[in-house]
């Protein structure tokens, strides 16, 4: 049963986080949110890697340190600040649905570098996920390219993705000393420390409204569901289910994100919504269908 919940919950979880950071549009700008976000999710792990005690290895060479420094202000730190920074304009879904295009663009890249075939199934994920995320982008109107009516948050959105893809491809070509929690420590605190200045720029300009409840709730989901829990499930889902279904319960985000954002926060969504949604979703399949095959 724990191994259904996971795959069922992992993808909620990392589809839960646009739509806090619609929610909180107004309350918190991006910087101080991804602030908020990182710098409580690192405490929380690092506390937990410490009461592990030796079953978690710290050490590392400094030129390690420094790189997954750099990557946690990549990953963590940007990454997150641009979503944050995309939804003050844009949808929730929209923001999600881009970012969800991650797999594509890394198996596009492998492709590129000659590092997987280019199956059928593979090169039609590709492009049916492209294609969903072009009609999202231009709102369903096909002379938006052409007049170049491209909105900022969706831009904004496509900036993190791309940040993202790029994230990936390092990490999963860098081999550590250091255990996941303690590593995911490390990056955790980069990306919270990098977005300090812009964080204490956006205090001093607007400073923080009354505080409610609600806010406690949301900050409380973002801290423990799409930080700690996402990444604890993630991987527990990876020991467990395997990363083959692992991943392939990720191409449920588009669905959970669009029904969270609806839920949660009434986001109104568009026809182009939907068919972005079916055709990332179907896009997701066959990327992850062709990789079952290649196994």
């Amino acid at each position: 049963m724990l191994n259904y919940l996971l795959l069922a919950l992992v993808p909620a979880a990392f589809g839960l986080n646009p739509v806090i950071a619609r929610a909180m549009v107004g309350t918190f700008e991006p910087g101080t949110l991804t602030l908020i976000r990182w710098s409580l999710s690192a405490l929380i792990i690092g506390a937990i890697a410490v009461a592990r005690g030796r079953s978690e290895r710290w050490s590392a060479s400094p030129r390690l340190i420094i790189e997954l420094s750099l990557l946690g202000v990549l990953g963590m730190g940007f990454c997150a600040f641009a979503a944050y920074t995309g939804v003050k304009s844009t949808t929730a879904t929209a923001v999600g649905l881009i970012y969800s295009t991650t797999a594509a663009l890394v198996a596009a890249y492998e492709i590129a570098r000659g590092r997987t075939k280019p199956s059928l199934a593979l090169t039609a994920g590709i492009l049916i996920c492209l294609f969903g995320v072009a009609t999202l982008i231009m709102r369903g109107d096909v002379t938006a390219f052409a007049a170049l009516q491209l909105g900022a948050g969706e831009l904004w959105a496509v900036a993190g993705t791309l940040g993202w893809v790029t994230y990936t491809l390092a990490m999963r070509t860098r081999g550590t000393a250091m255990s996941p929690l303690p590593m995911f420590a490390l990056m955790s605190t980069a990306g919270a420390l990098a977005v300090v200045p812009i964080a204490g720029m956006e205090l001093s300009e607007t400073p923080l409204p009354t505080l409610h409840w609600i806010h406690s709730v949301w900050i409380s989901a973002l801290v423990l569901i799409t930080g700690v829990g996402a990444y604890m499930g993630y991987n527990l889902s990876l020991a467990r289910n395997g990363p083959i279904l692992t991943a392939a319960s990720l191409s449920l985000s588009p669905f959970y994100i669009a029904g969270l954002a609806v839920m949660l926060i009434g986001e109104d969504v568009a026809w182009y919504h939907g068919v972005a949604i079916v055709l990332v979703t179907v896009g997701l399949g066959f990327i992850q269908f062709a990789r079952l095959k290649s196994k």
